[in-house]
């Protein structure tokens, strides 16, 4: 496999993944490992994660974003939690690592385009996302209720309004009430009780109670 014949075949993609070299060219698992070991010890083949890769930008025709390439790393999954939550303006502080659920295990991967963490949800809870163009990218990421609630599930502890205040959370980000439909619909005391307090603190912050 030549390098010429694999940038023509994907070099419209912003990534590819083994088992689609394998599939377009005749050589045998090993010649094709071989060459792309090659490729990317000469610079001319990024490894985003073991098996799937993308070309430095110079040869490609597509732009590589960290937000598409979190939802490419691990499957399924969408980015949520923190990153979403920044991305909405729901919380001030902008987030580095990009952060996304998935129902599968926990897992943390680390290439040149980022830091990628995945949490892992109950497959139940694993909705409530759509697509987002970032970057010029179609992403799968959740809705700023949903990534509200996928944080307020996977962080331990009570939610209570002094710990919505520490976060500086911003209310009037969050359809309020969609949040607290999805929150009741969870069943789930701990998310429930986190629903009531976020009634207080939105209202107190709307009030001028609370400054964020």
């Amino acid at each position: 496999m030549k390098f010429d014949e694999l940038l023509d075949r994907f070099n419209d993609e912003a990534c590819f993944d083994y088992p689609s070299v394998a599939l377009l060219f005749p050589e045998s698992d090993a010649a094709i490992r071989t060459s792309l070991y090659r490729f990317k010890k000469t610079g001319r083949l990024l490894e985003l994660r073991r098996g799937l890769y993308a070309f430095p930008e110079r040869y490609r025709k597509v732009t590589l974003t960290g937000p598409a390439v979190a939802n490419a790393l691990y499957q399924p999954s969408y980015l949520s939690t923190l990153w979403a939550l920044s991305f909405y303006g729901v919380i001030p502080e902008k987030t580095v690592v990009y952060t996304s659920v998935t129902p599968r295990q926990t897992k943390r991967f680390e290439n040149s385009l980022g830091s990628f963490f995945y949490r892992s949800l109950q497959t139940s809870l694993f909705t409530g996302f759509g697509t987002e163009s970032i970057m010029g990218t179609p992403v799968r990421i959740a809705t700023p209720e949903k990534a509200l609630l996928d944080l307020m599930y996977l962080e331990e502890g009570e939610w209570t309004e002094g710990r919505m205040d520490s976060m500086r959370f911003e209310p009037g980000a969050i359809a309020l009430e969609p949040f607290l439909a999805a929150m009741a619909d969870t069943a789930i005391p701990r998310l429930m009780r986190a629903a009531d307090a976020w009634k207080r603190y939105a209202f107190e912050t709307q009030e001028g109670r609370i400054e964020v």
